[in-house]
């Protein structure tokens, strides 16, 4: 049998993503959960509660991801983290598709999310400037490209969920999302980064390993 706080948190997750967080009352939780109010009280006193136990559990499973791939981040293992990323947005949809209310609303996770967003970043920075190193990237043309070149990558990677939904897009699937993201890294590849992007491209592996 799960322990209570799992299935309160798994059924806060389901009907978040279902619903959005702004249609979900700590009734409709229980309810999913088989608890009463007064036991999901007992566990997490509010919906701001839960909602930043998912979201440590969220930015826990990036980090993970962040820290298998980035040690030798070659164009194989960004493909990997990509596809990877976006199976767990996908599981966590929610955060995704209400980010800005989310972060209005609990003010704490806002900050949070910041720092969170701003060590993705650099993270993404460190990724392409390694591969500028080994030659796969060509080197940073004007100062600070790289830097605004993870901007970019950070953004068509936390808002493709969003602009998705918005535009009501059929063409929401790991495989767009991922081609979408290396459109960004193309114009910098050498003749070196281009030839092994497409020898990626040509050697199908598993992403669900």
């Amino acid at each position: 049998m799960k322990p209570t706080k799992q299935k309160i948190l798994e059924s806060a997750l389901r009907l978040f993503n279902e619903n959005g967080i702004v249609n979900v009352r700590l009734q409709h939780i229980a309810d999913e959960a088989f608890v009463s109010v007064g036991n999901l009280a007992y566990h997490y006193s509010n919906k701001e509660a839960i909602t930043n136990a998912l979201y440590d559990a969220l930015t826990k499973k990036q980090k993970d991801l962040l820290a298998e791939y980035r040690i030798v981040p070659l164009f194989d293992n960004i493909d990997r983290l990509l596809q990877h990323t976006y199976q767990l947005q996908e599981q966590y949809i929610f955060f995704y598709l209400d980010t800005l209310e989310i972060i209005r609303a609990y003010p704490t996770i806002g900050q949070t999310h910041q720092g969170h967003i701003a060590s993705q970043i650099s993270q993404l920075k460190t990724i392409l400037d390694f591969n500028a190193s080994r030659g796969a990237l060509r080197p940073e043309a004007v100062e600070d490209s790289f830097e605004k070149l993870a901007v970019q990558i950070w953004m068509t990677m936390d808002l493709w969920m969003t602009q998705q939904a918005i535009r009501s897009s059929l063409a929401n699937s790991a495989q767009n999302y991922t081609k979408a993201i290396w459109n960004l890294l193309i114009p910098y590849f050498t003749e070196m980064g281009k030839r092994e992007y497409e020898q990626m491209l040509e050697r199908p592996y598993d992403f669900y390993f």
